[in-house]
């Protein structure tokens, strides 16, 4: 632990959460092109994503308690040298099987990694330089869907998706070897609690949590109760579900339903970003002492982006602002959501809450992308949209009944 800032760790770090963000996410960019090479419909490569996220729910708490004693730095070069060569794997995988397979081995690495960079950030820097460490090893996951996707979607595009694959996994391989390099010897080598894979914010996020949970006065915070700790999770996994059933399948629908021209695909992606990454930034600023205001806000841009996309996919432009609106949601909701999360986790459960969110965030991406699957195979793509608007009425719902319950504590 150091009292300056390392900021050359710190960046490679974020890199290296890029590199991870990016594969982990890139099917959605290339899915219509390795659905076409591998003979597969658009629904089996959403598959990808689950067994990925199933695998980061599944395995990253017990591999991490037995990894512990590993050195971190060792770990960290260690595993993501793995993630690199199961993306090799992934590119030139015969089959859409073995692809399977590689993704589920690349899942198992992402959530070691996760939960491993996650303690490591910590052990780098002094306490009262946490929360801007994190905010700029987690600015790699928000980079990710700025930038990397749509750059990985423009190069497939330019190349091929094994290509593409393979090309990141050589770029995260030197990352590998930076870290070697940079990352000093010594520091996080005692055992750390066992953690889950835990989903960094992206920047600002943490100063905005840690605000915006600041400014809810005392008298009007929900009491602590690890019951609505499961309440919070259970609305994180069913918005979160109706999202990615959705997103995951957003190439094929821009390219479907919308009309777009395959060369405006990244452009597209990378507005989505764009706008998410804007509202992360501005959160704080708008939401501190309102952060109630905020989720209504957040899940009416859910609405009013995906409904423009479901609805209106035929009308010229529409879905793209509607695409932006939806990227703009996006950027909100999770700050807002880990925020609530610290206001009415009890301290002494503050670990277990956020062990039961992230697994319920992990989920929701997996299961998303399996539901939106299924109902791609019996139903075609105008279910997507009914999909992602249902489940984000019942986020909603379940978010008023919270609120009703908060309300009738105080008044009690």
């Amino acid at each position: 632990m150091t009292s300056k800032l390392p900021l050359g760790p710190l960046f490679t770090l974020a890199t290296a959460i890029f590199m991870s963000i990016t594969i982990e996410m890139l099917p959605t960019g290339l899915m219509h092109l390795m659905a076409r090479d591998l003979g597969v419909n658009d629904g089996q490569i959403g598959l990808l994503m689950s067994v990925f996220a199933f695998a980061v729910v599944i395995t990253s708490t017990p591999l991490t308690m037995l990894l512990r004693n590993i050195p971190k730095r060792y770990l960290l070069v260690g595993v993501l040298t793995f993630f690199s060569l199961s993306t090799v794997m992934t590119a030139l995988a015969p089959t859409y099987a073995l692809v399977l397979v590689s993704r589920i081995i690349n899942g198992v690495a992402h959530g070691v990694f996760w939960s491993s960079v996650t303690s490591y950030t910590g052990s780098l820097v002094a306490p009262q330089h946490l929360t801007k460490a994190v905010s700029i090893t987690g600015g790699g996951g928000g980079l990710a869907f700025v930038l990397g996707v749509p750059l990985g979607t423009a190069l497939g595009q330019w190349l091929d998706w094994r290509t593409t694959f393979i090309v990141l996994a050589v770029v995260c391989l030197i990352v590998a070897a930076a870290l070697w390099k940079v990352l000093p010897q010594g520091i996080g080598d005692r055992p750390a609690p066992a953690t889950t894979a835990v989903e960094l914010p992206t920047p600002q996020a943490l100063s905005d949590v840690e605000a915006i949970t600041a400014s809810i006065p005392i008298a009007r915070r929900p009491r602590k109760s690890m019951g609505l700790v499961i309440v919070l999770c259970v609305l994180v996994m069913t918005v979160m579900t109706g999202h990615y059933s959705f997103y995951s399948y957003i190439s094929p629908y821009l390219l479907g339903p919308v009309g777009l021209a395959e060369v405006l695909l990244p452009i597209a992606l990378f507005g989505y970003g764009i706008a998410s990454a804007l509202a992360t930034g501005l959160t704080g600023a708008l939401f501190t002492g309102r952060a109630g205001l905020g989720f209504y806000v957040a899940f009416g841009l859910f609405v009013f982006g995906g409904g423009s996309l479901a609805l209106f996919a035929g009308v010229p432009v529409i879905p793209l602002i509607g695409l932006g609106l939806w990227g703009f949601g996006m950027g909100f909701l999770p700050t807002l959501l880990q925020s609530r999360l610290l206001a009415i986790a009890p301290s002494k459960h503050r670990d277990l809450a956020s062990a039961i969110y992230t697994s319920a965030f992990n989920g929701g991406i997996g299961l998303g992308a399996l539901v939106g699957a299924l109902l791609l195979d019996q139903y075609g793509m105008g279910a997507l949209g009914v999909s992602f608007l249902t489940l984000t009425i019942v986020g909603v719902i379940i978010n008023v009944v919270v609120d009703l319950k908060t309300v009738r504590e105080r008044s009690a």
